[in-house]
């Protein structure tokens, strides 16, 4: 089946960009609302299809779908707990799942980090002369178009560049912090440690599954991007068994010891890649929770 979710999240990514290309914010909600009708139209229309002609396979993981998308969101999570762990490892290890990394390279991704090679995974952004790395400069270009976002994110692009990657990798954890911070609108004096967790993350979760039908959608985002991300922030911003008093630096960027001059130890390459990643990742998630946000208004 992932041959047929492959091509159906490429086609979806190219709708997106082109509506996004072409079309202002209202007539995005204008057409949004039509795709939101002609969705219903078309659920009502083949619910009492025959899948005769599906192979046993299809007819299986569609019935699936059909019960998970009405699931609870502790049901759904129980259910497909497995997939969530993968994620929540690869997010512990610096790699979030994002929009550019479909259910055939997340699993490839985890046979790396399994086999102690997840440092390859770099290769994935980096092959075909740097394509999708430069999808998320681009992409990360269009939304940090306003100061201060703008010059923290020109300045670790710049640096990054360079090679000169501890520099890089400074502006990247700032806004990383400032962008997260500000999306989740946390309150005023929550401890790193509340913020990025499960805990911190809990009322969005609930308000953002509320609004998901799609089976994809919510695999997409609860299942795979925000168990990754969690993860992956609450590795970079908490300093567990990591502190100063005990003198160890964790093998890892961590936001205390490198933004308090702490650090000893060298920034790679794909170190970088991962900040890059997160932040576009997080970006995405946000921007599509907001477009769930205007279907529901109609």
């Amino acid at each position: 089946m992932s041959f047929y979710q492959d091509n159906m999240a490429n086609l979806m990514k190219e709708f997106v960009k082109s509506v996004d290309d072409n079309f202002d914010k209202k007539q995005i909600q204008n057409l949004t609302a039509s795709l939101q009708q002609f969705s219903l139209a078309l659920k009502k229309a083949t619910e009492n299809i025959s899948l005769n002609f599906f192979t046993e396979e299809m007819q299986n993981y569609i019935a699936e779908m059909k019960e998970s998308e009405k699931l609870s969101q502790s049901e759904f999570e129980a259910k497909y707990s497995y997939e969530i762990e993968v994620c929540k490892k690869l997010g512990r290890a610096g790699w979030v799942v994002s929009e550019h990394s479909n259910p055939r390279k997340v699993k490839e991704w985890y046979d790396l980090l399994m086999n102690q090679d997840d440092t390859e995974i770099s290769t994935y952004f980096e092959g075909d002369n740097g394509c999708i790395l430069s999808n998320i400069f681009r992409g990360l270009e269009k939304k940090y178009c306003v100061e201060p976002n703008q010059r923290y994110y020109s300045k670790a692009k710049c640096f990054f560049e360079q090679e000169d990657y501890m520099t890089s990798s400074m502006y990247l954890v700032a806004l990383l912090e400032a962008r997260t911070n500000e999306l989740m609108n946390y309150p005023k004096g929550t401890r790193y440690k509340q913020k990025y967790s499960e805990e911190g993350f809990e009322n969005h979760l609930q308000t953002e599954f509320d609004k998901v039908d799609s089976f994809f959608t919510k695999r997409y985002l609860f299942l795979d991007v925000y168990p990754s991300i969690i993860e992956f922030l609450n590795r970079l911003f908490v300093d567990g068994k990591y502190t100063f008093e005990n003198g160890v630096e964790p093998p890892y960027i961590n936001r205390n010891w490198l933004l308090h001059g702490r650090s000893y130890r060298m920034i790679e390459r794909y170190e970088c890649i991962q900040l890059f990643n997160a932040l576009s990742a997080i970006e995405f998630a946000f921007s599509l929770s907001n477009k769930l946000d205007v279907v529901e208004k109609y």
